[in-house]
């Protein structure tokens, strides 16, 4: 038996009352685990404790015919009863936890980014009024942990080339021009710059064709409704 840490991404229905979850650990990286009658009423384990970026605490044993590991035990470490009362932070973290399955490898630990992750998760619970920009604020950062952050220099030309994560003067084939280059230029100096929603939407559809340039498809994600949710 093993006490553990983590954060909830996703599950998926394993039987009648079991499910296959996803947890991004804090030691292990991300990790699938069987929690055996989870989606029984009378189940200690809660269903609810798997909410998407919900941080938890796992009792794990150790599978020894080398299949997947179980979970004796769940509990939630944090109440993050904020974020699931408020529909704009549930569909921010839907974005998030599909976004942290799209670009983390299985078995692979990285404290740095785990760390993020719940730091990212906290403030979010705590803030009383969310940054229009959050999710933009978010990938930015994301990047730095995967090796692709924009570099800030000349960021006054006219032209922000995806594919090597710099701004340039000639126009690249993938590219982000105008107004949205403008915007982006000034949110890598101050996360609170106020941009329309026009323009964050059509930046977070750049950034995520900025992320699959460098080998992390987050595109089409099902969690679309997230822009939506911040459109004022």
């Amino acid at each position: 038996m093993e006490s553990i840490k983590g954060i909830s991404l996703h599950y998926y229905k394993y039987s009648e009352s079991s499910v296959i979850a996803k947890i991004f650990t804090e030691n292990y990286g991300l990790q699938s685990y069987v929690i055996k009658g989870i989606r029984n009423k009378t189940s200690k384990n809660k269903l609810s404790y798997l909410h998407p970026l919900n941080i938890v605490s796992l009792e794990i044993s150790v599978n020894k015919n080398k299949g997947l590991p179980f979970v004796k035990e769940i509990r939630s470490e944090h109440n993050l009863s904020s974020t699931y009362s408020d529909m704009q932070k549930k569909f921010v973290c839907m974005f998030i936890s599909e976004v942290l399955m799209r670009v983390l490898m299985e078995k692979e630990t990285d404290k740095k980014l785990y760390n993020f992750s719940e730091k990212t998760i906290l403030y979010l619970n705590k803030t009383e009024e969310l940054n229009k920009n959050f999710v933009l604020v978010f990938l930015l950062k994301l990047t730095e942990f995967l090796g692709f952050h924009p570099n800030k220099d000349f960021s006054n030309k006219d032209y922000f080339d995806l594919e090597s994560g710099e701004f340039t003067s000639h126009p690249p084939y993938y590219n982000i021009r105008g107004e949205n280059k403008k915007y982006l230029s000034a949110l890598l100096q101050n996360e609170s710059v106020d941009i329309p929603y026009k323009n964050r939407k059509k930046l977070i559809v750049s950034l995520q064709k900025y992320f699959s340039l460098h080998h992390y498809n987050i595109e089409k994600l099902k969690s679309y409704e997230v822009i939506e949710s911040l459109r004022t």
